[in-house]
């Protein structure tokens, strides 16, 4: 099914990305929305907002995202796809600078030949301000006209009892069928092609057993430091943050 003929294509669409200075959002977030926009998922009358603590204009921002997607696109593409990329600047406390930013989304959704306008908010910041976000968004940013929806990155909370607290905070701002949880990795092709590659072909299929194989290393490496996320892994740490989830779900 090409990506017009979706029912939601049909309706205005709105596209929050809060932490959009950050690390996630430039490396995995906005990478991810282009790819949306070349395959034909979002379009041109789409907006997608971006929300964070640091300062900037719209063309700053643009110009900080601009070296992450030109990989993976034609110039043209990627220019097209920037023109639908805003930028305001707040707190994750700051109900005032939120109410700002809606304000920016209404204006573009006033604009738009449907009369449903739906909202998409991914948080890509640190779990210790999800409640924060979530309640100014119930405040000032549901959609009125359309549906809304919250996307929540891992890690969710550092402990069971910090998961508990957080879920529980978050249930108590939206019902369930308004948050979605993801992790940004699961589900990566390779470790799923794993299995298929391995009863595809009669020649691995044999071998490919303990009989055969004596060990199995699996190994982490990443070519750069921090570079930006240092307060993270002060709470979280890096065995929080990829062993539990990225890793084990290859072991």
């Amino acid at each position: 099914m090409a990506g017009n003929e979706f029912p939601f294509m049909k309706e205005a669409l709105s596209v929050v990305v809060i932490g959009a200075s950050g690390d996630l959002a430039k490396k995995k977030t906005y990478p991810s929305l282009f790819s949306l926009y070349t395959s034909g998922f979002l379009s041109d009358s789409n907006i997608i907002c971006g929300y964070a603590r640091s300062k900037m204009t719209d063309d700053e921002f643009r110009d900080k995202m601009r070296p992450f997607l030109i990989k993976h696109g034609t110039d043209e593409q990627v220019e097209s796809f920037l023109r639908l990329c805003t930028y305001s600047a707040g707190g994750y406390d700051d109900a005032k600078a939120m109410s700002v930013a809606a304000a920016k989304l209404e204006t573009h959704e006033a604009q738009q030949t449907s009369s449903k306008a739906n909202r998409v908010y991914y948080f890509a910041i640190p779990p210790n301000v999800f409640t924060d976000v979530a309640a100014i968004i119930k405040e000032v940013g549901m959609s009125t006209t359309g549906w809304t929806r919250v996307i929540v990155e891992k890690p969710f909370g550092k402990d069971s009892e910090s998961f508990e607290q957080l879920d529980r905070s978050m249930s108590a701002i939206f019902t369930e069928d308004i948050v979605y949880r993801i992790d940004h990795y699961l589900g990566k092709e390779m470790t799923q092609n794993l299995s298929s590659l391995r009863f595809a072909n009669t020649f691995l299929e044999p071998i490919w057993n303990r009989n055969h194989i004596s060990s199995v290393m699996i190994t982490f490496k990443e070519d750069f430091g921090t570079q930006g996320r240092g307060g993270y892994f002060d709470q979280y740490g890096i065995i929080r943050d990829v062993m539990q989830n990225h890793l084990i779900q290859v072991r």
